[in-house]
């Protein structure tokens, strides 16, 4: 299991979502802004709690980590980044995260891709962090290539949208990266 987080980097305060993060998970619900929220975000502000009280579970069972990135200034949560699919035997964990839409292009994903991708290979226990994106995604991309993630080649049409198949581009960080 990863132990509790919390990370300083830049203008972030990256920390796991907790209950007072509530009337703003809420606020993103209701007004369906769920870019700010990892996969699996609740659909209706009846769910919050429910869903707050389950990213700390996750981490507990080990399955990963649900971390809520907050500008330190302001104190609002502008996106989230998670470490999903964790193999301990393996020592390895995939990042994933996103932005709400109107804080996007500040450097806010990069780092924290770069400070949870370390953390990870240092306090928490991980030998390879792996981060996956559609080669579509531009911005996905450079976030990768700006944190310190290696390209390690694409993965032909491993992602379905729903109407479409993409490629996916696999990026890796292991601790000699750092």
């Amino acid at each position: 299991m990863f132990g509790p987080v919390h990370i300083t980097a830049g203008g972030l305060e990256i920390r796991e979502f907790r209950a007072q993060d509530a009337p703003q998970v809420a606020a993103f619900v209701t007004t369906r802004d769920l870019t700010a929220l990892p996969p699996g975000p609740p659909q209706a502000v009846t769910e919050v709690d429910a869903w707050l009280a389950d990213t700390v579970r996750r981490r507990l069972d080990g399955a990963g980590v649900l971390l809520a990135l907050v500008a330190r200034v302001s104190g609002e949560i502008v996106g989230s980044i998670a470490l999903r699919d964790t193999d301990w035997r393996a020592g390895r964990s995939e990042i994933g995260y996103g932005m709400r839409i109107g804080q996007r292009g500040r450097g806010y994903a990069t780092e924290a891709a770069r400070a949870v991708g370390r953390w990870a290979l240092t306090d928490g226990g991980m030998r390879r962090i792996q981060l996956r994106a559609r080669v579509d995604n531009v911005a996905s991309l450079r976030v990768a290539e700006k944190a310190g993630y290696q390209r390690e080649g694409t993965l032909r049409l491993a992602d379905w949208d729903g109407e479409k198949a993409h490629d996916l581009a696999v990026f890796s960080m292991i601790a000699e990266d750092l």
